[in-house]
């Protein structure tokens, strides 16, 4: 039996992470710069060696979440353009303007406060428009404040970029809202461009990106495909003729094995009663590590080569299975909670759908203090 030096560990593929980002950037035409999204520890997969991987597969720019993010980057060496896509105090936008970080302002207030400052060195700001989203964005409608404030003398920032986000492109029969979204950035940008300003124009996240190159604009971010993982069944039954590799897998092991007998009641509340004598395997992960509570008696995990119900309630650090048809399975033995184990696969899609959520959530959720691996 494999010994393991970890009770839990991620397992990352960064050739898989090279691999998708260039099968994203075929996608795109010739014109468009392909930025990769690492924000949030990279989906789970890990930041900086993930942010490598996807320069290294052909990704021009990165994209964080906030401004401490792209500051972990730098400091790994990491000199390719970076964008803040969430919001970021007015403090620390010195610091952005002097690691040469790009920052996002989504409202008419943000700009406002960053016309009065003072900076050494000129900002770099993606003005991000709302669209139909009703999220983070500038309204339409203050579009020529916009342009008072950005054309105004000494304005400390320079417009880089111009963005907004579909609400509704993971969904192909949803294609109107997108074009509806589509034309009204095509919109702002005209009254942009006829003041003098050229900035780079981006919208497509994955979904967009293998939807349609009706949605690419001069950049698109490319985000959950980098990690061989799919936006939506929907976008994945469209783009069937591409292949993306998943990158992550995730694993623990059983700390514990014992018998039970029929009628006994397991795990927290008493959720679950046992119908036969049965063989129960502990196994020393729980919510606190990314696994849902929700895959309490309904959730299964891959050990032996086989399927292993969830039984009784998720706890915190502990979630017990039941081995009774896996005579194999003792202390020391490798369980697969996303992945592969010999014929079986359990994709965080699967885990996702059975825990009733996204795989966005589920692998963005495991712990980033689980040790990620190289393999």
């Amino acid at each position: 039996m494999k010994k393991h030096s970890h009770r839990s560990w991620v397992e990352v593929d960064y050739k898989a992470i090279t691999i998708n980002t260039r099968t994203m950037k075929a996608l795109l035409s010739d014109a468009t710069v392909m930025m990769t999204v690492v924000k949030s520890n990279a989906y789970g997969h890990g930041i900086v060696a993930s942010a490598k991987a996807a320069l290294a597969g052909g990704a021009s720019w990165l994209a964080v979440d906030e401004i401490t993010e792209a500051l972990a980057l730098r400091k790994e060496g990491i000199r390719a353009p970076i964008l803040v896509l969430g919001y970021t105090l007015p403090e620390l936008y010195a610091i952005a303007a002097a690691k040469k970080i790009s920052l996002m302002i989504s409202s008419l207030e943000s700009l406002q406060d960053l016309s009065k400052m003072k900076l050494a060195k000129p900002l770099h700001i993606h003005l991000k428009f709302e669209t139909g989203l009703h999220r983070q964005g500038i309204m339409p409608s203050h579009v020529q404040q916009v342009i008072r404030l950005i054309s105004s003398q000494g304005f400390p920032a320079t417009i880089e970029g111009v963005y907004t986000h579909f609400a509704i492109i993971e969904d192909p029969m949803a294609r109107d809202y997108s074009v509806m979204q589509r034309d009204a950035l095509k919109e702002i940008v005209k009254k942009l461009n006829a003041k003098g300003f050229a900035p780079i124009v981006h919208a497509s996240s994955s979904a967009g990106i293998l939807f349609s190159k009706d949605f690419h604009f001069d950049m698109a971010r490319t985000g959950i495909a980098t990690y061989g993982i799919w936006p939506s069944h929907e976008i994945h039954r469209w783009a069937k003729e591409t292949t993306l590799v998943p990158a992550l897998s995730w694993k623990t092991i059983v700390s514990e094995v014992k018998m039970v007998e029929k009628g006994s009641k397991v795990g927290y509340d008493l959720t679950h009663t046992l119908s036969r004598n049965s063989r129960l395997a502990i196994i020393p992960v729980g919510y606190w590590h990314g696994m849902p509570r929700s895959l309490s008696n309904k959730g299964h995990v891959l050990v032996g080569g086989k399927k292993a119900p969830i039984v009784g309630r998720v706890s915190m650090d502990i979630t017990i299975i039941d081995v009774t048809d896996i005579p194999s399975v003792r202390i020391g033995s490798e369980v697969v909670i996303i992945g592969a184990q010999g014929k079986e696969v359990l994709s965080a899609e699967e885990m996702a759908e059975m825990a009733g959520t996204i795989n966005y959530e589920l692998v963005t959720r495991i712990n980033p203090l689980l040790p990620r691996l190289a393999v």
